[in-house]
C-alpha cells in the first residue's frame, strides 16, 4: 500500500509542522486593520495567511469574495466598521511562527493534533497506520487510518478500508469521522457518514472532544466491511439506462446538472473505461457497480469541479454501496 506511515511518524510530522504554535487572546478593542492581510493585534503588527483572512471575514459575516475583489483601503474600513460595532468581542489568534494562520473562538475547547490521531487509530486497531496524511499551515489534519483487516481483493482490483479524519485545532472545519474505501488500481474513494449522529464542541471540554473522535472512529470503523460487500453486491444489479439511473441519483443527492454532464463525459471516456478488468461490459452489461464506480471516480478524479462536490460524489458512491437500495433497471428510480 503506498503512501503508508505509521501513527508515529504522523504525530512527528505534526510536532515539527506546529512546534511554532503560539495562541494569542485579543478583543475588538484591541484590534485595528490595515489591510486583507495586515491586522494590529495587542498594538502588534501581524500578517495574516490568505486562509486566516477568509477566515476572518467569515467569523465577522462579510463575504470573502468581496473581500477578494475590493482594494485594501475599502476592506479596512468595512472591517473596521464592523469591529467598532462590537468592540467587547473576543477571539484568539492562531500564530504559526510570526504570521496569524487562524482564528478562533475564546469558548471552543482547544485540542491537540496529536490527541486525535490517539484516539482515532486506537479505535481502528493495534496495528493502525496512515494512508493520504496531509497538515496544512493553517493547523488543518486529514487522515486515513487503516490497518491489514481492511485490505480486500477481488478479481479486478484491490480494496482497502480505513477511518476517514478531518480536523483544525482552530475548529476552522467542523470535524469529520467517516468509513472510507479505495479501490487502489484506480484510486477511487468513497465514504459513508455514521447515521444519526452529529459531533458536537461547543460547550464540550478537550478529553469529551477526543472520547467523541474515539467514539465516532469505532463506528465508522465498523461500516467498512459493509460498505465492501455493498459494492461487490451492485455487480449483480443490471443497469438498462445508465443515464437515466444517473441522473435520478444526482437528483436524490442534490448534484447540479453541470456535474451530472461532466459525469457523463467521463463515463464515455477511455479514462474511466480503463479502470476495469473487461471494460467492453460497461457498453454491453452495464450494472450498478459500474455506477457508482463513476460517481467515486469523478469525486476522486475530477479536476475543475468544487472539493464540496467531489466530497458529495465519494459520499454518494460509498452510501449507496451500503445503504443497497433496489433501483428500477430501466429508470433508476428506487424500489
Amino acid at each position: 500500500m503506498s503512501n503508508l506511515m505509521t501513527i508515529d511518524e504522523a504525530k512527528n510530522i505534526v510536532t515539527e509542522k506546529m512546534k511554532d504554535t503560539e495562541i494569542v487572546s485579543f478583543s475588538f478593542n484591541d484590534l485595528a486593520v490595515e489591510s486583507k492581510n495586515v491586522f494590529n493585534i495587542n498594538g502588534d503588527r501581524a500578517r495574516l495567511t490568505d486562509g486566516a483572512s477568509k477566515q476572518f471575514s467569515e467569523l465577522i459575516s462579510v463575504p470573502f469574495p468581496y473581500i477578494k475583489r475590493s482594494p485594501n483601503e475599502l476592506v479596512a474600513m468595512n472591517y473596521n466598521y464592523h469591529i467598532n460595532e462590537t468592540p467587547g468581542r473576543s477571539l484568539n489568534a492562531v500564530f504559526r511562527g510570526d504570521t496569524v494562520a487562524s482564528f478562533s473562538e475564546l469558548d471552543l475547547p482547544s485540542v491537540a493534533h496529536n490527541d486525535i490521531l490517539d484516539a482515532a487509530a486506537n479505535a481502528v486497531g493495534e496495528d493502525a497506520s496512515i494512508k493520504h496524511f496531509r497538515i496544512t499551515d493553517s493547523g488543518e489534519l486529514g487522515a486515513v487510518i487503516t490497518t491489514d483487516e481492511f485490505n480486500f481483493l477481488t478479481e479486478d482490483t484491490p480494496y482497502y478500508g480505513g477511518v476517514k479524519i478531518k480536523f483544525s485545532d482552530t475548529w476552522a472545519v467542523h470535524p469529520v469521522v467517516e468509513a472510507y474505501l479505495e479501490r487502489e488500481w484506480c484510486t477511487n474513494g468513497s465514504t459513508t457518514q455514521i447515521d444519526n449522529r452529529k459531533f458536537r464542541v461547543r460547550g464540550y471540554s478537550r478529553d469529551a472532544v477526543v472520547e467523541q473522535f474515539a467514539e465516532f472512529a469505532g463506528l465508522a470503523k465498523q461500516q467498512i466491511k459493509p460498505m465492501f460487500d455493498g459494492f461487490i453486491h451492485l455487480r449483480d444489479e443490471k443497469v438498462n439506462d445508465v443515464r437515466g439511473t444517473v441522473l435520478r441519483i444526482c437528483q436524490e443527492n442534490g448534484i447540479p446538472t453541470k456535474i451530472f454532464n461532466r459525469m457523463m463525459e467521463y463515463w464515455s471516456g477511455e479514462g474511466f473505461r480503463s479502470t476495469f478488468p473487461n471494460p467492453e461490459n460497461i457498453v454491453n452489461n452495464p450494472t450498478m457497480y459500474h455506477v457508482v464506480n463513476l460517481f467515486t471516480y469523478v469525486g476522486s478524479h475530477c479536476p475543475d469541479i468544487s472539493p464540496e462536490h467531489k466530497e458529495l460524489l465519494i459520499a454518494v458512491g460509498g452510501n449507496n454501496a451500503l445503504t443497497h437500495h433496489d433501483r428500477c433497471n430501466s429508470c433508476g428510480t428506487r424500489v
